[in-house]
């Protein structure tokens, strides 16, 4: 029996565990399995979790922070890699330090290990945005997240550094054995630290509460499951001197892991942007179920197999277009319901960018990865562009999405410099395809050149690879510039609307004819806080027409604006009950305005949102509202329509409602209103006052009015 097909099992059955325990629990043990794991986030390792911040979004911003650095550091290694290809002398001016190269492959090595590691930081910050915003607005150790970030970044260090320190002290660093031993020992430390960042994403997905897992968060956990999976087969499959084992886990670490997190972050940024439900819920899990039974297309190594397996690999292969396609297409769909809301932030535009294009990479990567599986030979250099383009681009312009959208929230900022960020998208996109073009054609005149058969043919490639080199410099450029945009959004003062707290990402959601079921509506992005608008929405082409009528038909109360006049009656009925209840309730608690709103705004912020407010109400028993009635309560207090409350705002409508009941109180104790008074009341006002004084209610205005006065 293949030794590949045992790897898969353990993969398949560890994912279908850990779905049905994410989905269902595991029981009676379910809070004791929490408290425990919950002592083990904050109390290990002993002393150390302490130094980090336990703050909400503390987290993920220690992950894209490190990310960003990662992001840094390896375009600069890029430019330096695509130069050595264009000119092998490059760096000999480095010999004088005793560091020399007689080729780029160590430069090439090392930047795809320095980008992968940038992309998973930022990326996995991005997730853990996603999942805490549906989970009480925090993870469940945000100290413990810090510290998984940390010692990530501190183990990747060491292990590129332990080569040379070896070197140093004299060991043969070149031996099989010394290789094997250090990338083993690597990838098992690695493990454990995102083991533990796995735990903490499961336990804050658990406290959703009734919510159905959100897809970023499937994504994200397969994504970090996939990655401690192919460290530990790694890990044994170089100890059994397993080939098929260690490439089966280099496939699973580098394409599932890194295209997880891609639509990790991509399905939580642009839903929450365009504020439009995910367009198609078939395709979105076509996308979730086949991106990990089937082989994408992006960094396939040479499979030394069985014919029958390399068959059984090409299909497989084949089918991996699909989910890449399924999802890329369902994202671009989700954003065109809101393009310009899209295009006006830099985060959601390079996820879209991201989304157009990686399909086209895709595409590109099968055919010369296909040639590379089957061992053919012919296309690795182009194999080896394509997928260096297309962590590049692709991965590039999500590292951006998730520095321009899930940073901010983390932080709970504005976006510092929105033109500076998005100059930089357009860097990242114009350097990084660029390139990858460029580079294309030079390795495809090399391959040809070398396809022909005529001797002492040489191709001209170094033009193609110095253009390369120097469109790639946008790239460099951008990354540099995008680390100081974070870096400003972090040290910036301008607190954003839009805290860490659980919230839905979709505020409204049209209902049209037909049938739909609640688990459709929740892989949408729909959340229990969306309001659904049931039936189809008629807009009126044409504005407000004012009729020209005779003042005879005044009397029976024709208005101008008639419908406009019901919605604020409408409106004022809804909401003047639970306003006049809290009135009283300040009233007779002596609380000032000023009190009240300083005790439910928790977060010091200055404003208050809906469900603070709907708390507050409840705490207070003035009124135990549902959603949609605090969406109609809020909307008539705010004046500036942001959405919240400030203390301004509620001291307009609490002083409305005290100066409305006080001209109540007065009108009753005059007594009947005089005939001038009548004349300006609507008639609804006239019919309610007449069935008061027990008169008849039938009749005109004006017949109401003089049987009032005469009463």
């Amino acid at each position: 029996m293949e030794s590949i097909f045992f790897g898969i099992a353990i993969t398949v059955i560890a994912m279908w565990f850990t779905a049905n325990y994410t989905e269902k629990g595991i029981g009676s043990m379910s809070e004791a399995m929490r408290q425990f794991s919950l002592f083990f986030l904050n109390k290990a390792p002993a002393g150390l979790v302490d130094l980090f911040d336990s703050k909400p979004g503390s987290g993920a911003r220690t992950w894209i922070n490190f990310g960003m650095l990662w992001f840094v550091f390896s375009s600069i290694c890029g430019f330096l890699g695509l130069w050595h290809h264009y000119d092998p002398t490059a760096l000999d001016s480095l010999a004088s330090i005793g560091w020399a190269y007689d080729n780029g492959d160590a430069l090439t090595a090392t930047t795809t290990k320095f980008l992968g590691v940038a992309v998973f930081s930022t990326l996995v910050g991005a997730g853990l945005v996603s999942i805490s915003r549906s989970s009480n607005g925090k993870m469940a150790s945000e100290a413990s997240a810090s510290l998984s970030a940390f010692l990530f970044t501190l183990t990747t260090i060491f292990a590129s550094l332990l080569p040379s320190l070896l070197g140093l002290l004299g060991q043969d660093i070149d031996s099989a054995i010394n290789i094997v031993l250090i990338d083993a020992v690597s990838k098992l430390a690695v493990a454990m630290i995102v083991a533990g960042l796995f735990v903490n994403v499961l336990l804050t997905v658990a406290n959703r509460g009734d919510e159905e897992v959100s897809t970023s968060a499937w994504f994200l956990i397969f994504a970090l499951l996939t990655f401690i999976l192919s460290m530990f087969l790694g890990f044994f499959g170089e100890l059994a001197g397993s080939t098929q084992i260690v490439w089966l886990a280099g496939q699973m670490g580098s394409s599932w892991v890194i295209l997880a997190l891609i639509f990790s972050a991509a399905y939580h940024i642009i839903p929450m942007t365009s504020g439009i439900p995910i367009w198609s819920a078939s395709m979105r899990q076509a996308n979730l179920f086949l991106l990990f039974i089937t082989l994408p297309p992006f960094f396939i190594a040479s499979a030394s197999a069985s014919t029958t397996l390399l068959n059984l690999g090409a299909i497989v292969m084949t089918l991996g277009l699909l989910p890449i396609i399924a999802g890329s297409v369902n994202l671009l769909f989700t954003a065109s319901g809101n393009t310009s809301a899209i295009v006006k932030s830099p985060g959601a535009l390079a996820a879209t960018l991201a989304m157009v294009l990686l399909p086209l990479y895709a595409i590109g990567a099968f055919f010369t990865g296909m040639d590379v599986f089957l061992g053919t030979g012919q296309l690795g250099d182009m194999a080896t562009t394509l997928d260096m383009g297309f962590l590049w681009t692709v991965g590039g312009l999500m590292i951006l999405s998730g520095a321009y959208i899930s940073h901010p929230l983390a932080c709970n900022k504005e976006l510092s410099e929105p033109s500076k960020a998005n100059l930089t998208v357009w860097f990242v996109l114009f350097g990084g395809f660029a390139s990858t073009i460029t580079n294309l054609i030079g390795d495809f005149t090399m391959q040809a050149v070398a396809n022909s058969g005529v001797e002492d043919a040489v191709a001209q490639t170094e033009g193609f690879y110095l253009v390369g080199a120097a469109l790639f410099y946008f790239t460099a450029i951008g990354a540099i510039l995008a680390t100081l945009v974070v870096i400003r959004t972090s040290a910036s003062k301008i607190t954003s609307n839009h805290s860490q707290t659980s919230v839905s990402d979709i505020d409204t959601y049209n209902l049209g004819d037909g049938t739909t079921t609640i688990r459709t509506l929740l892989g949408r992005g729909v959340g229990v806080d969306t309001t659904l608008i049931v039936g189809e929405m008629e807009e009126d082409e044409g504005g407000s027409t004012v009729i020209a009528v005779s003042t005879a038909l005044h009397d029976d109360e024709v208005t101008e604006f008639p419908e406009e006049e019901v919605v604020e009656e409408e409106q004022s009925k809804e909401t003047g009950n639970e306003l006049t209840m809290l009135a009283d309730y300040l009233a007779d608690s002596g609380q000032t305005i000023f009190q009240f709103f300083k005790s439910i705004d928790l977060d010091d912020s200055g404003m208050i949102d809906a469900y603070e407010f709907q708390m507050a109400l409840k705490s207070s028993k003035v009124a135990n509202l549902p959603p949609w009635e605090m969406d109609s309560l809020i909307a008539a207090i705010d004046i500036d329509g942001d959405g919240q409350i400030n203390l301004p705002e509620l001291s307009i409508a609490i002083a409305k409602i005290r100066k409305a009941n006080a001209a109540k109180e007065s009108t009753s104790e005059v007594g009947t209103p005089s005939k001038v008074q009548l004349n300006k009341m609507k008639k609804a006002e006239l019919v309610e006052l007449a069935t008061s004084l027990g008169l008849d209610t039938s009749g005109t205005k004006k017949d109401l009015v003089s049987l009032i006065s005469e009463a």
